[in-house]
């Protein structure tokens, strides 16, 4: 499929929509969406959010994408989380060149809570010994009674998901359950739209507008659908 001026000039209005609409219309209008870890309170974020795409573009599960006129016009283009694909990597966190998703440790997210079902646990049952979401979890969120009984302790626990994905039972006998986002209060200052290393040096060479517009195109020709990357392949060669 060709890359037209036509289907240039609809990714253009597709980016000033999601990237502009959001001034013309009140916050309390838009839908809460879940958002990345460690995302800013919903007003506060959607000032933030400049639509720029990093996060979803950084994101190496495939967790985030673009919100669409679904999710209420001033969410359009913002980032939405898939929590059950979030790994807790941490990549969003650190991309985000604005503080709408905000620097903080992988201890500070907590997006829900794990509850096992002991009516399918193979331990609770009786049906075996199993202590494969003990093992699994990295922040000491479960505990053996009696050494042998798996228990939830729903303080350190913060949903990040990976009891329930090594779990072996079907259906899962351990859930994550997104009850309790915790989300965050914007930066005293707001951050730079660029940040630099320890060296003073920017992370990557600023680029000029021609550039940057052509890459933009591309991004949003991608996360609409418009664009495959096996046709930019093509085109470059």
């Amino acid at each position: 499929m060709g890359f037209s001026r036509r289907d240039a000039l609809h990714i253009l209005v597709s980016g000033v929509v999601s990237t502009a609409i959001f001034t013309f219309f009140k916050v309390s209008g838009a839908k809460a969406l879940p958002r990345p870890p460690g995302a800013l309170i919903e007003p506060e974020f959607l000032k933030y959010c400049t639509r720029c795409y990093q996060c979803i573009d950084v994101c190496p599960a495939d967790a985030l994408h673009p919100a669409g006129i679904t999710g209420g016009i001033p969410n359009i283009g913002t980032p939405v989380l898939d929590w059950k694909k979030c790994i807790f990597c941490m990549a969003c966190i650190k991309v985000c060149p604005t503080g709408a998703i905000r620097k903080i440790p992988r201890e500070e997210i907590d997006i829900g809570n794990a509850v096992i079902n002991r009516d399918t646990c193979l331990t609770w049952t009786g049906e075996g010994r199993c202590d494969i979401c003990f093992n699994a979890c990295r922040y000491d969120a479960i505990t053996l009674e009696n050494k042998i009984f798996p228990v939830v302790l729903e303080d350190p626990c913060n949903g990040c998901g990976a009891c329930e994905r090594r779990c072996p039972t079907k259906p899962k006998s351990i859930i994550v359950h997104y009850d309790k986002v915790k989300r965050f209060s914007p930066p005293e200052e707001r951050l730079a739209l660029s940040h630099k290393d320890e060296t003073g040096r920017a992370h990557r060479e600023e680029a000029d507008f021609k550039t940057w517009f052509v890459e933009r195109i591309k991004g949003l020709g991608r996360n609409y659908g418009i664009i495959r990357e096996e046709e930019e392949s093509a085109e470059e060669e």
